[in-house]
């Protein structure tokens, strides 16, 4: 289910080229997509996890997501739908927060017919549980019956956020908790493509939420004080969710998950982002010393292969997850049946010189040129 641990298996500092999800053009192909449409969660065949959900009696819902990394998703006549794609952790004790930063960057247009509807970042934690929404755009009312109390406001990524919390009492579909903390953090104006910085949100949350003692309302109004605390990362998706016997779909045309260890990070909040508009050195240096120290890595590592640029992989597509020789990602590459690994990296990035590629569980050198 974790496809997250590929990134801590080669202790690599992780950067994930992204350009501007407002004016890119996919240059991925889509691939033939994968229909469900039955609540379920799993692994997308990508780096990600996809989850359906909704379970009032009468709705209906789907969602389809594709080799690139993106979904599309539809419901009908529900109360509460969730369809979302991103990272699930397989971490009994969830990420530390304090460990890792992500961004994402995403575009997609929608079709709202009726209810209320959310979407942004989603996710659960551990330690304790707890559930978390950036909403970067909805539609309908946004009120404190439903988003509960006021806890603060920031600014990131040009705009304001406000931070609300409710406290939600549905112990019977979770076993054995009683209660848990809802945290929405709620762009002032929506969007529907854009740059959130995830972790600016958490660190946000940790420090309005740091153990004390407080008083949230439920979903009544009825103010109880608990112990309020945003807790360790369980998941970090991209999400849509639709509530209020709500009829729509959803299409993501983009979605670039950005992550790399915390200690690792410069003064900035954020990964850092590979762009292949500036020196080419950054995405793929060329230089003799580069290449032998390269050869080194492949020598001393026996999880390490030589790779045939001209290689072809399979009759099948794929999607391969692509680092710079210092082991920083760059990003994944949709390469189609029949393609070579080369061509289809060079279309994605650009740029000739020397890349690790990760193939069935193992890292490979590959010389690209032009």
């Amino acid at each position: 289910m974790v496809k997250f641990g590929a990134f801590l298996a080669f202790s690599l500092a992780a950067s994930v080229y992204a350009a501007d999800a407002c004016t890119v053009e996919n240059s991925y192909l889509s691939g033939e997509g994968h229909l469900v449409s039955n609540p379920q969660s799993g692994s997308a065949g990508t780096a990600y996890d996809y989850q359906l959900w909704y379970g009032d009696p009468g709705a209906s819902g789907s969602m389809t997501f594709y080799p690139n990394g993106i979904f599309k998703a539809e419901w009908q006549d529900t109360q509460d739908f969730l369809a979302r794609l991103g990272f699930s952790f397989n971490d009994k004790n969830g990420v530390d927060i304090k460990t890792r930063y992500f961004t994402l960057d995403y575009r997609y247009s929608k079709n709202i017919v009726s209810g209320r509807v959310f979407v942004g970042v989603h996710g659960w934690t551990k330690q304790p549980f707890n559930e978390y929404f950036i909403v970067d755009d909805w539609t309908g009312t946004i009120d404190e019956s439903f988003v509960g109390r006021k806890f603060g406001e920031f600014e990131v990524d040009g705009a304001k956020y406000a931070v609300h919390a409710i406290l939600r009492e549905e112990g019977e579909a979770f076993g054995e908790y009683t209660h848990y903390m809802h945290i929405f953090s709620i762009r002032e104006t929506p969007r529907e493509c854009g740059h959130i910085d995830i972790s600016a949100h958490f660190k946000k949350f940790d420090e309005l939420f740091a153990g004390q003692t407080d008083s949230i309302p439920n979903a009544k109004g009825v103010l109880k004080n608990v112990a309020l605390k945003f807790g360790n990362l369980d998941n970090v998706m991209a999400a849509v969710e639709a509530f209020d016997n709500a009829k729509g779909s959803i299409d993501y045309a983009y979605i670039e998950f950005g992550t790399k260890p915390a200690e690792t990070s410069s003064s900035s909040t954020g990964p850092e982002s590979s762009s292949v508009a500036g020196s080419s050195s950054s995405v793929a240096p060329e230089s003799s010393s580069v290449a032998e120290s390269s050869s080194s890595v492949a020598e001393s590592s026996s999880s390490t292969l030589a790779l045939s640029a001209t290689a072809r992989v399979s009759m099948s597509d794929r999607n391969l997850l692509v680092f710079d020789v210092q082991g920083r990602v760059l990003g994944k590459v949709f390469v189609p049946a029949g393609s070579t690994i080369g061509s289809a990296i060079l279309a994605r990035f650009g740029v000739a010189g020397i890349y690790m590629v990760k193939v069935d569980g193992k890292l490979g050198l590959l010389s690209v040129s032009e």
